[in-house]
């Protein structure tokens, strides 16, 4: 089954036919593949190598990435609305102006050299990431749950609101103007920031 096959059951959110691409195709690959300004509803992506593609302005609602290749993949300025990354290779992978909200990005098998630039994290859960050489840089990070983050990274301009953490280890991160408010507690680096009082 062809690369344009793959994409137009993505495009389209059609499950049956991306699996009945999978059964056809002995080494399924959407490698340096261009998504533009797709909006992918509740599918589950899963088997078909996703390295080096590019999502543009795509719009994911219930997507479940699973176990999937997305080393060198970049998303720009995509929206993610209660999607699953569960397992996946994240390594190089790059999501740049994007805004996650309800989202979960679990056990990433790999996430060396993973960037996140400008984004959004709304409602959001990362959990059991163990980052290396990642950079995380002018992200807000509102309510949700940081857990068992550890690693290398460089953090820049990181705000977190109201954000539950449970071990998220920046001993040895490399960090500046992060900060925290209303968090279960205040990362190591980061600075406490109560905010604007309301008035009574």
């Amino acid at each position: 089954m062809s690369k344009k096959e793959l994409l137009k059951s993505i495009q389209a959110s059609d499950e049956a036919l991306f699996n009945e691409a999978l059964s056809n195709d002995r080494e399924p690959t959407l490698d340096n593949a261009s998504i533009k300004g797709a909006q992918i509803g509740a599918m589950r992506i899963h088997t078909v190598d996703c390295s080096n593609t590019e999502w543009e302005a795509c719009i994911f609602d219930g997507t479940f990435f699973d176990s999937l290749n997305l080393q060198g993949a970049f998303f720009n300025g995509c929206s993610f609305h209660n999607c699953t990354f569960s397992g996946s290779i994240l390594a190089e992978a790059s999501f740049d102006g994007c805004v996650l909200h309800k989202t979960q990005i679990i056990a990433p098998e790999d996430t060396e050299a993973l960037e996140l630039t400008n984004c959004q994290f709304k409602e959001c859960s990362l959990e059991e990431m163990n980052l290396l050489d990642s950079s995380l840089e002018s992200l807000t990070i509102t309510s949700g749950c940081l857990k068992n983050i550890t690693g290398i990274a460089s953090l820049r301009s990181i705000v977190l609101r109201n954000v539950a953490i449970e071990n998220f280890d920046t001993s040895e991160m490399e960090i500046a103007a992060c900060t925290a408010s209303g968090c279960t507690e205040v990362p190591k680096g980061f600075t406490a920031s109560e905010g604007k009082r309301r008035r009574v």
